[in-house]
């Protein structure tokens, strides 16, 4: 019991939670999952710290994912009430489970199948070696692959065409509105319905390769969003599957589909990397990030500008600031001189804003590393930052204006200008009730931990409420 207890406590204290923030975290992981008649009372937790309970099925497995995904590290049920749950049968599955470095194409459209159907939050994430050598294995193995089923309904070119549009409204709906229960759902569907045609349906090898980067966009674009859904396990699986399909179809005899599919690689490895960069992993980030630019060195100038984006981050991740600068400007440059037509379709997004943004949020973390420079971090990031988060944003882009405007939040306060954060707070919070995605309700939460420390100030005094209500809503 008292080592059940104190590891709880442990746990909280590392993250700097309080009971009723556990169940805050709580209640959000059941309500982007469709689960919010499962919410439990914000003051629930203090009885298992207080009183040693456990409280009964499914939560302790609740409690435990949402410390998982929280520390970034795996934690049981088991660990945290040994006296009262069982051990679990066997390891928990790992993101990388099964992904060999000698693989074909069945393979990989088998495991991808498997996934959009169990879809598992439960999927351990993995770092290191055992992430980077698979996501290094997608990229560098030729796989074997089939031509497809012969005998039944032919995949027609006006499908294809509708396919494709279908794709890119979804990446439209997940820039407007996140990682939500109902948006996952309908991409898995989707996912599901182009699997089933790359399965059964008889299509000549072009077509049977464009569905399989089909396969790998979908793949990509659901590893996205169960990343920002707090599924980060998940996440990481679903893009290394998606790395393979991709790096398949770009065994196509058709060049243009070859080229297009190199770069869907790549920029899938990039994210990879970000998402490395935030998880506290900084050096799987820049290694898979190098191998990225390497990937896209005859890439389009909009595809070598993400890259070097996503190089900027990772160095920033891992304090390098000279690397970081360099990359930078790499990502300027390259942005600078591409043309609108010669972007691929998933670079859509892409835009001057966007890449200052990005940079912006790399230099406030940069910030925190090298505090001797924090001043003229801050002031530059807050330059990058503004524009994007700016009232004046296209709507369909609500996601990132408020993960940015948080961490433009975040540098007014590291530069002791409360007036500035809390009206950059309003600015961004104005953003909360439409955007479905945890990864930014965690960063709202920790906003108000910050300000709850200065609650004595009048300009937060008057904030704070505000803050809990529009949380309270989203």
């Amino acid at each position: 019991m008292i080592a059940k207890q104190s590891l709880l406590v442990e746990h909280l204290a590392r993250l700097k939670w309080t009971p009723r923030e556990l169940a805050h975290a709580i209640n959000s992981w059941l309500e982007v999952r469709g689960r919010s008649g499962e919410r439990i009372h914000p003051t629930t937790p203090y009885h298992w710290i207080s009183k040693g309970f456990c409280p009964y099925a499914p939560y302790p497995q609740i409690v435990a994912e949402v410390l998982s995904i929280a520390l970034g590290q795996v934690i049981t049920a088991h660990d945290l009430w040994p006296d009262k749950v069982p051990p679990a049968a066997g390891s928990p599955r790992t993101a990388a489970h099964g992904l060999t470095a000698s693989w074909n194409s069945d393979d990989v459209v088998a495991q991808i199948a498997e996934l959009a159907r169990e879809h598992p939050d439960g999927t351990a994430t993995v770092s290191g070696p055992d992430l980077v050598t698979p996501a290094l294995d997608g990229i560098h193995h030729s796989p074997g692959k089939t031509a497809g089923m012969v005998g039944a309904d032919r995949v027609r070119p006006a499908l294809m065409t509708l396919i494709t549009r279908h794709i890119a409204e979804l990446r439209l709906l997940d820039d407007r509105a996140g990682g939500g229960a109902l948006n996952l759902r309908y991409v898995h569907n989707e996912l599901r319905t182009v699997l089933d045609l790359l399965r059964n349906a008889a299509c000549e090898a072009d077509v049977h390769d464009r569905l399989l980067l089909v396969t790998a966009d979908l793949a990509q674009l659901s590893g996205w969003m169960h990343w920002d859904a707090g599924n980060h396990g998940t996440g990481q699986r679903y893009l290394l599957l998606a790395i393979r399909a991709a790096r398949a179809a770009a065994e196509s005899s058709s060049r243009e589909l070859r080229t297009i599919a190199t770069e869907s690689t790549a920029n899938t490895l990039g994210m990879l990397a970000y998402q490395c960069a935030h998880a506290g992993h900084p050096a799987d980030a820049v290694r898979l990030a190098e191998a990225a630019a390497r990937l896209g060195r005859a890439a389009s100038s909009a595809t070598r500008a993400r890259l070097a984006g996503r190089l900027a981050t990772a160095h920033a991740a891992a304090g390098d600031i000279h690397a970081f600068r360099d990359a930078a400007e790499q990502a300027r440059r390259h942005l600078d001189d591409h043309h609108p037509n010669d972007a691929p379709p998933f670079l859509y997004y892409l835009n001057t804003e966007q890449l200052d943004a990005e940079a912006g949020q790399a230099l406030v973390d940069l910030a925190q590393r090298r505090p001797a420079e924090a001043g003229k971090l801050l002031s530059e990031s807050v330059d990058l930052l503004t524009p994007l988060t700016s009232t004046g944003l296209r709507t369909e882009y609500q996601r990132s204006a408020l993960l940015h405007g948080c961490y433009l939040v975040q540098a007014h306060l590291h530069q002791h200008d409360l007036e500035a954060a809390v009206a950059a707070t309003r600015k961004a919070t104005e953003r909360l009730a439409g955007v479905q995605s945890v990864r930014c309700q965690v960063l709202v939460r920790r906003l108000v931990q910050a300000f709850a420390r200065r609650a004595r100030n009048p300009y937060v005094a008057d904030l704070l409420p505000e803050l809990n209500d529009a949380l309270d809503t989203a």
